[in-house]
């Protein structure tokens, strides 16, 4: 009896020591069908029973994190099941393994068609390490913006806050997903952004005494920074930034898409704008803006644009058109609400400056459910088949309802970031349609500049107007400035105009205001 209850005590301790051996983080990188994908397992065992998560990518794409479910470990055999949804089905995926050490030989099996053999290594943590404050600050699209980030680890999990401080406005962050691999710790944060909710993605390499992050917003502007520990930070206050963290090195980060090297002739080619130059004047007539709809023949609904027209407008004069595009989170009211073209237009008109015309704000999102939503970044594919709709339907129709001049000098197609890329595209795509482009800050979707302009005395000859500007605090820069350089190169008559703004409408009303005294005018080149 005695050597019996022993063999039990054995066993129990046995059961034990393979709980606690399994508890922790694995990570594996495996080749499948489609793709390379890599997992990282949070296993934690409480005697036979085994709980945990299963968060993995494919070719660093698609990213999901699932419960396990059905987790038992058995001697040094461990097995549990992911189950998540792919395209509307279930998948269910099987994994049997084998404890070794600091190996886990994992048999994976994916429904009833795919069988595959990985080895999922144990993470060494760095919990304890990145517990504590730091802090960061970075330049960003809404200005420089500080952070003290606070990180806790209770019970293994990493509890992530933070105090952030933008254009002397304070706000506290809580993030979402933290956790920490080796030496990686990740978090997500939720910002609204325009009235769209845009998730950011943070991952650091820590690396005593600094943190180093890649800060990921949405799918459309990466930034990279670095955060410091810190002894003590008052309650209450922000990052205030250190000799490190608020250093500007040279090529420094631009907070909206990369880094910022500034060539020599970077520079603006316009004097200050006049203050008040968007505000409302006594004594100045007023244009008319108001909503249209329309049919699209390529999108199959009937879609909005915002129109305005000039002071004094009459069916008996012909007038020109410049269509105006938005951005990525915007539609056919951003204009509108963050740039007041129609009373730079009013003002710029009553001075003589600026050629009466009509101006069309579409909505460039050319797919039925034109809102922004939630997640704007997906919606990116239908800016590019806008082309259709403007050409095919929106064209059309504002020649037929309004008095205008139909032919390619009196029509000019300018936008700003999303709505620059497409003025660009579709703007030096169809010269025989438009002698007046423009491109405000324009971002990601601009082709290359050599598919924009493959024929450079073509578009010299046929332009009347090329515009490209930015500001020198716009991390999207390199864009415009790798279309500048080409036009340059081939002797392709443009202005390039950079100013001190970031990509905000600081910069792109003033766009507007330069770009609409060009327009149309004789003399323009």
């Amino acid at each position: 009896m005695k050597r019996h209850l022993n063999l039990l005590a054995i066993l129990a301790c046995s059961a034990t020591l393979h709980a606690a051996d399994l508890t922790g983080q694995w990570k594996a990188v495996f080749d499948t069908q489609v793709g390379k994908q890599s997992y990282v397992y949070e296993l934690k065992a409480d005697g036979e029973k085994v709980t945990g998560k299963a968060t993995g990518d494919i070719d660093g794409a698609n990213r999901r994190t699932v419960d396990i479910t059905d987790g038992r470990l058995n001697g040094e055999t461990i097995t549990f099941v992911e189950k998540f949804e792919f395209q509307g089905n279930e998948v269910i995926i099987r994994y049997t393994g084998k404890l070794a050490g600091d190996e886990i030989k994992f048999t994976r099996q994916v429904g009833q068609f795919a069988t595959e053999e990985l080895v999922a290594r144990r993470e060494k943590t760095a919990a304890a390490g990145v517990s504590g404050q730091w802090q960061g600050e970075f330049d960003s699209q809404i200005g420089r913006q500080k952070y003290l980030f606070d990180f806790q680890v209770k019970d293994g999990t990493l509890i992530a806050k933070a105090k952030a401080e933008a254009n002397d406005q304070k706000r506290d962050v809580e993030f979402t997903e933290a956790k920490v691999v080796g030496d990686t710790v990740t978090f997500v944060e939720m910002r609204t952004i325009q009235n769209n909710e845009i998730r950011i993605e943070y991952t650091g390499k820590l690396s005593e005494p600094s943190i180093r992050f890649t800060r990921k917003v949405g799918d459309f502007a990466t930034q990279e920074f670095e955060a410091t520990r810190v002894a003590a930070v008052a309650p209450g206050s922000a990052a205030t930034g250190n000799a490190r963290a608020g250093e500007n090195p040279p090529g420094r980060r631009g907070g909206f898409g990369g880094p910022i090297v500034l060539n020599d002739d970077d520079k603006p080619a316009f004097p200050p704008v006049p203050e008040g130059f968007d505000q409302v004047r006594e004594g100045v007539p007023h244009g008319k803006l108001e909503m249209v709809e329309y049919d699209s023949k390529s999108v199959g609904t009937r879609r909005k644009a915002i129109v305005y027209t000039p002071p004094g407008y009459s069916p008996e004069t012909k007038y020109p058109v410049l269509y105006l595009l938005h951005g990525i989170g915007g539609d056919e009211e951003e204009w509108r609400r963050g740039g007041r073209p129609e009373v730079i237009l009013d003002n710029l008109i009553a001075d003589r400056k600026a050629v009466p015309m009509i101006i069309v704000m579409p909505n460039g999102r050319a797919q039925a459910d034109d809102r922004a939503g939630s997640n704007p970044m997906a919606t990116a594919p239908a800016f590019g088949r806008f082309d259709q709709d403007l050409l095919g339907s929106l064209i059309p129709f504002i020649e037929t309802k309004y008095s205008v001049i139909k032919d390619r000098g009196s029509r000019a197609l300018a936008g700003l970031s999303m709505g620059g890329g497409q003025s660009l595209n579709f703007g030096l795509g169809n010269l025989g349609t438009f002698a007046w482009v423009g491109g405000f800050s324009s971002a990601p979707n601009t082709k290359p500049a050599a598919e924009l302009v493959p024929d450079p005395k073509a578009a010299s000859d046929q332009l009347r107007l090329l515009y490209l500007s930015c500001g020198n605090k716009d991390g999207l820069i390199r864009i415009s400035q790798g279309v500048h350089g080409y036009l340059k190169e081939h002797q392709v008559p443009h202005i390039w105009h950079v100013d001190e703004h970031a990509h905000d409408f600081n910069h792109w009303k003033k766009a507007l205001y330069h770009f609409s005294q060009k327009a149309f005018q004789p003399t323009a080149r």
